[in-house]
């Protein structure tokens, strides 16, 4: 055939493809949901894809893909048994990078939300929603729980009261407009304590983490917050915040509902909150925030209405590193320690809800943070930036795969480093490195091995607390290296009685 022929030869047709179709009904669906509306506005620039440790850890999960699927409205293919939704981390990456302020995270949420309505959800999460709708918490008490706490000096857990908690729970009336902002009718406040003289109060959001599993962590609050001129008022009733992975991914208008009476407990005693969980930290920030839009609160409101409350929006709220940073000062705290941790090699792990979003959060710069460094510097060790630094704990993936390897490229780079422990500031990353830790050395035959530790213990140490009453005993990795500190407080004791028996 000659060149000129075969120019000239018929080619195969091309393979029709079915035109897409938009799902306007899912699309119409999904805007219901709270900020589901957000993804309206993406322009498949890409920005959400670069940071997201999932995409970079899984070859499925990909958040750009995500929101072209949500504009195309092809519900079939994410709303399933086996939905790519439930590998997102929830690090809050894109939340943070995108110009346009979709949010993909909380529009990533709303769909799990249509995913609840539908029944959809993985086992793990079943149960958790479940254990808070019996309890009110998503880690709840009991006898083992109030012996735990008994050993450092803290009373039993109280039941939460569950009347309040279920109300808020139930759907809005379909068709039934916001309710106006008129304030209902409600019983007698309790009257705010006096103020001690020279302390700060805050109302202490606990949470349901640290109180049942890590009692020593709370013990470390009181006492270290106690020592620094902070005057802690418990908060008689609380909830779970509830939690910003699982109970938020059921109905997030049920999730701002009972965060919204929480905040009441703290605004009816006419204080600020601080919380020792970068978890409940985010549920009551972002709370605070969505709920400066009049129409949300309106609706929110509308539910406090059930139990005789009212959310005014004037508690703030702070992470315990944020009291520590501003209320109390670099300076004080270095005053207080007794045992300085002079040659101490610490790694920082930040997480992700302590940072981002950062518009919410605003507690330090997301991408060059440094307030745990100045925190852990003021107890006289040396603080350091591994390579990994950026990457959360991975702990809202509902596969095993991708924090596993997350998990191991950090402790890697903690190790590169010559740390001698990890430093975090959230029992939810705690239970990673320290419970995870154990898998990671199984899985990969490579044994880090590096202690965790949460800040405010480390802090307890430092002001003088004895190893053995800070409940590091109950970690799967024990921090063995701080023993050498109370060594040389044995020796600096029997150098000093040496010497005054030589003046004697």
């Amino acid at each position: 055939m000659s060149e000129k022929t075969a120019e000239k030869a018929p080619t195969a047709p091309a393979a029709e493809k079915a035109p897409v179709r938009v799902d306007f009904e899912f699309r119409r669906e999904l805007a219901r949901k709270v900020e589901g509306n957000l993804a309206s506005f993406c322009y498949q620039c890409g920005a959400c894809v670069g940071d997201c440790p999932a995409t970079t850890y899984s070859d499925r999960f990909n958040p750009r893909e995500i929101m072209l699927e949500v504009l195309y409205g092809l519900g079939d293919e994410l709303l399933t048994e086996d939905s790519v939704l439930w590998l997102c981390t929830n690090c809050y990456n894109c939340h943070e990078r995108c110009p346009q302020e979709v949010k993909p995270v909380e529009v990533i949420i709303s769909l799990k939300n249509m995913l609840a309505d539908r029944g959809i959800y993985p086992e793990t999460v079943k149960r958790i929603i479940h254990t808070f709708e019996t309890t009110g918490r998503t880690t709840p008490g009991g006898p083992a729980v109030d012996k735990q706490r008994e050993r450092f000096g803290l009373p039993p857990l109280k039941p939460v009261p569950m009347e309040e908690i279920q109300p808020l729970l139930k759907p809005d009336a379909e068709g039934i407009e916001s309710p106006t902002e008129a304030r209902p009718a409600a019983g007698p406040k309790p009257t705010p304590a006096p103020v001690r003289e020279g302390k700060k109060r805050f109302a202490f959001f606990p949470g349901c983490l640290i109180p049942a599993r890590h009692p020593g962590m709370e013990a470390a609050i009181r006492t270290t917050l106690t020592n620094l001129g902070i005057e802690i008022v418990d908060l008689e009733g609380a909830s779970c915040c509830p939690d910003p992975i699982y109970f938020k991914s059921k109905d997030k208008m049920s999730w701002l509902s009972v965060a919204a009476r929480n905040l009441t407990l703290a605004q009816e005693q006419g204080l600020d909150v601080f919380t020792n969980c970068s978890g409940c930290t985010a549920t009551l920030s972002e709370t605070h925030h969505l709920l400066e839009d009049e129409t949300l609160r309106g609706r929110v409101n509308g539910r406090l209405q059930r139990i005789g409350r009212h959310y005014d929006g004037t508690t703030q709220v702070k992470h315990v590193a944020v009291l520590l940073r501003d209320e109390i000062g670099y300076d004080a705290i270095r005053k207080s320690v007794k045992r300085p941790l002079t040659g101490l090699k610490v790694a920082i792990h930040y997480g992700c809800h302590l940072l981002k979003p950062s518009r919410v959060m605003q507690v330090d710069d997301p991408n060059n943070p440094d307030v745990l460094e100045k925190l852990v510097e003021a107890l006289g060790a040396t603080p350091v930036r591994h390579s990994n630094w950026y990457l959360c704990c991975g702990k809202a993936c509902q596969s095993e795969d991708v924090p596993m390897n997350m998990m191991h490229d950090l402790l890697g780079a903690v190790h590169k480093e010559e740390a001698e422990l990890l430093c975090l500031i959230c029992p939810t990353c705690f239970g990673q490195f320290d419970y995870g830790q154990a898998k990671v050395a199984k899985r990969f035959e490579e044994d880090f091995h590096t202690p965790a530790i949460y800040y405010l213990q480390l802090l307890a140490f430092a002001q003088g607390v004895p190893y053995d009453e800070l409940g590091l005993d109950r970690q799967r990795f024990k921090v063995e290296c701080l023993r050498r500190f109370e060594t040389s407080d044995e020796e600096a004791g029997e150098s000093s009685g040496e010497s005054a028996g030589a003046s004697a």
